[in-house]
């Protein structure tokens, strides 16, 4: 998506595409950029090395390799397209955004959720007060993986790679999205994210894996609403993300497949690439000086970070759930993991505000909130 993107901004004039790093050469023969004869170097420290009139770097890199080339990019003083998740540590976030500010350059995330229509109009109406006061926000996705997943790199479903955190799960990954879109429908204006107070989290495995693929979280937000997200990618029955909003007059939703609907007003999803090229041409189009903020600002990613982090905080370690929870069946030439049962108490739970261990489960195993107040840093609890 970042190729594309790109090249349709060039294609428009607004950028000019210098060169890209990859360092297989199997991925650079498919590669978009390649077939445009863009300059192609094995690593991103050589593309720094030899590029000197490069303005703005987009890192679309494995997850372990996030902070680190962030990091260089904004001290050698690019601005920055960094995909999601922008980090996994609270303090590294705040480290990039900290150099951000001082070198007084720009950074978006590639949340592209947050150039979706349908959500913009949805921020808009909520803060107009159509619902009243918002008092919650719920949220899900029910989907599945197979172990050639898991086995598709080195970091799939790991916590740690070489001494550098991945926490390669849901929350991170796949449906990373799902919490950042549930911190901005829980901000108080059109452009805020709201930030949890505190973190109430359960982590599970079904597949064998490191890391979890199923785990659900209830917090509360700086914006007085109580926010319950539940996701797996372990179900029985696959379904697309969904946001269900409360508010005192009524609810709201918004969904993957049929988008915005508050009261009367239905608007239907946009969901492609032309999400990724919106951010990154709203990024352009402020260094220009044509618009002042970028769609998705790295500081606001905050709410999501301390989402993330302060779920693992409190549950402090994985559970695994027993095999006779669990099935196994073929997707896609290979064989995936499921939970029998779990896309209906997911759905259930989910708009009932409730964790799993809630819902008289066996397998499931309670946990207390995490009180986020100076959480300056991950892990402090976790894996102790």
């Amino acid at each position: 998506m970042h190729e594309m993107a790109a090249l349709r901004l060039q294609d428009q004039g607004l950028i000019e595409v210098a060169a890209f790093a990859e360092p297989s050469d199997a991925n650079a023969e498919n590669s978009l950029l390649a077939a445009q004869h863009v300059r192609r170097y094995a690593s991103f420290d050589a593309l720094l090395a030899a590029e000197s009139r490069v303005d703005i770097v987009a890192l679309a890199t494995p997850i372990p390799y996030h902070y680190a080339q962030a990091r260089k990019a904004l001290e050698r003083g690019l601005h920055l397209f960094l995909e999601k998740p922008p980090v996994v540590c609270i303090q590294h976030l705040r480290d990039l955004e900290a150099i951000r500010q001082r070198a007084g350059l720009q950074c978006a995330v590639g949340f592209h959720d947050m150039a979706r229509p349908d959500a913009i109009r949805l921020k808009q109406r909520l803060c107009e007060g159509v619902l009243g006061k918002v008092m919650a926000v719920r949220a899900e996705a029910r989907w599945r993986r197979t172990d050639a997943y898991y086995a598709r790199n080195a970091w799939a479903g790991k916590l740690s790679l070489n001494g550098t955190w991945v926490l390669d799960g849901p929350m991170n990954n796949a449906c990373a999205h799902v919490l950042n879109m549930t911190s901005f429908l829980a901000g108080t204006t059109p452009e805020s994210f709201a930030r949890p107070l505190s973190v109430q989290a359960e982590l599970y495995r079904a597949a064998d894996i490191e890391g979890e693929d199923t785990n659900c979280l209830r917090a509360r937000m700086d914006s007085g609403v109580e926010v319950c997200i539940h996701l797996t990618q372990a179900s029985d029955i696959p379904a697309s993300r969904m946001w269900t909003v409360i508010g005192e007059k009524g609810t709201a939703l918004l969904s993957d497949e049929r988008g915005m609907i508050i009261q009367d007003e239905h608007m239907l999803p946009l969901l492609d690439a032309s999400l990724t090229e919106a951010l990154l041409r709203r990024l352009t189009l402020v260094l220009q000086g044509v618009e002042k903020d970028v769609l998705m600002p790295l500081a606001e990613a905050e709410g999501f970070l301390l989402l993330s982090n302060g779920a693992y905080e409190s549950a402090g370690g994985i559970a695994s759930v027993p095999p006779e929870f669990t099935a196994r069946i073929p997707e896609d030439g290979s064989m995936a993991t499921i939970i029998p049962g779990i896309a209906e108490t997911i759905k259930t739970a989910t708009q009932a505000g409730k964790l799993l261990s809630e819902c008289g489960l066996s397998w499931t195993q309670a946990t207390q909130p995490f009180n986020l107040a100076g959480y300056a840093a991950f892990p402090t609890r976790w894996g102790k």
